[in-house]
């Protein structure tokens, strides 16, 4: 028993080195940390020697006989199994990671830290008890130097997260689906759509949110299609929306649909349905213009009755239309609104039946932001769109060649950087 308990504890203490050393990195690649991956790894390792044991055997004997090598492939392919199920299980635990970035040199400093440490635990016993009796007489100086170093650390990411007197709109990377994520210059903090994944969404404003912000000022649910508002759910799970923006559409429109608007309630967000006409007021010199829907709400489609605005920030102005097709189209084109805008998110991720060579003339983009996902089944953008867009002489972005896509605008002049 002695000997089993031994070899649990050294394999037990491998990995959680293992893990210490590429904790840094996991963090500063994936921009999130588990705080769960301990008891993943100490549940899951018993199995991983039979996987390769019995997996390799299974190998080894397939290759004399297919036949006397699948008793090894059955006995590999259980802990296998017993792996994976473990895995997506603990996957679904409620805050099992959290989002949180490291930069280069934060990343340089851990590494320098564990270095130092395990260069300490390496000397002479004499010397270390020599080394710690001198830092038991400099306690009060200690303590106060080291309260001074995380006092200044904490203020230094504090302030890095602070609002820099921009807008900030970013087009994110959500696959094929639809989630901008808009921060004001003062810090209020617009999301329109949340794309089909919630993990994917998270993962995506974490990027843009500091780890312990968990409030959103105002989500707009474009549509009630899974591929704008699934997403939506987690956000309800994991942040405090204040304000929900809506077409109108009701319980039972859809199952997701009908999530969305359960986690509203449950987080007790003020729900809106919007009207053409209005204007949302988000921050001092911040409107939202609504464009879409108007009286008339279309019973064929969801997509005609996708929430329109018009983002205007000084001179930068941006027009989403959600997946608004023709109809739609014709009718923002009658209300004799205004539509002409900076920045043009071509409406439906590029499709052939949106984006009408009229509504490009009045919109008069210089660029256009296509939301879709790389080699979709649906054939977005469709060739016809991008020739159109070509004929007015817009720029085209899309998410699926470069990522999330961000403009940074002081209200006259902006800027773009896209990254993945």
């Amino acid at each position: 028993v002695k000997n089993i308990m031994s070899l649990i504890s050294e394999a037990v203490l491998i990995t959680l080195a293992a893990q210490i050393l590429t904790l840094p990195l996991l963090i500063a690649y994936f921009e999130q940390l588990s705080l769960i991956s301990l008891l993943a790894n100490a549940l899951v390792l018993p199995a991983q020697p039979g996987v390769m044991t019995w997996g390799g055997l299974a190998t080894l004997v397939g290759l004399i006989s297919p036949a006397l090598a699948q008793p090894f492939a059955w006995v590999a392919w259980l802990l296998l199994a017993y792996t994976t199920t473990l895995v997506r299980a603990l996957a679904t635990v409620p805050y099992a990671a959290v989002p949180i970035q490291l930069s280069l040199g934060a990343v340089l400093l851990i590494y320098a830290l564990i270095g130092l440490l395990t260069w300490f635990a390496k000397q002479e016993a004499s010397w270390r008890g020599h080394t710690l009796e001198q830092l038991r007489k400099n306690l009060t100086q200690r303590a106060a130097l080291t309260s001074s170093v995380a006092f200044l650390a904490l203020t230094t990411a504090w302030g890095s997260s602070q609002p820099d007197g921009q807008l900030h709109v970013a087009f994110l990377n959500v696959g094929q689906g639809d989630a901008i994520f808009i921060q004001t210059p003062t810090g209020r903090q617009v999301l329109v759509d949340g794309g089909f994944y919630p993990s994917v969404l998270n993962d995506q404003l974490g990027r843009q949110m500091p780890f312990w912000d968990r409030a959103i000022d105002l989500v707009v649910a474009t549509h009630p299609d899974a591929d704008h508002v699934s997403g939506l759910v987690g956000v309800f799970e994991r942040y405090r929306v204040e304000r929900l923006l809506t077409d109108g559409s009701g319980v039972g429109e859809s199952p997701i649909y009908d999530e969305v608007l359960l986690a509203a309630e449950g987080d007790k967000t003020a729900v809106f349905p919007v009207h053409a006409g209005e204007i949302i007021h988000i921050d001092d010199g911040v409107d939202l213009h609504i464009l879409h829907p108007g009286d008339q709400r279309d019973a064929e489609s969801r997509n005609e009755n996708s929430v329109s605005v018009r983002l205007v920030y000084g001179q930068f102005s941006l027009l989403l239309t959600g997946d608004a097709e023709g109809k739609a189209e014709q009718a923002m084109l009658r209300s004799g609104l205004p539509l002409q805008s900076l920045v043009f998110k071509a409406g439906h991720h590029g499709s052939r039946t949106s984006s009408s060579a009229d509504f490009l003339a009045a919109v008069q983009p210089q660029i256009v932001i296509i939301s879709a996902g790389t080699g979709n089944s649906f054939g977005h953008p469709h060739p016809e769109t991008l020739q159109r867009l070509a004929a007015i002489g817009a720029t085209v972005l899309r998410t699926d060649e470069l990522g999330t896509i961000e403009f940074i605008s002081d209200g006259v002049g902006y800027r773009i950087q896209a990254y993945r």
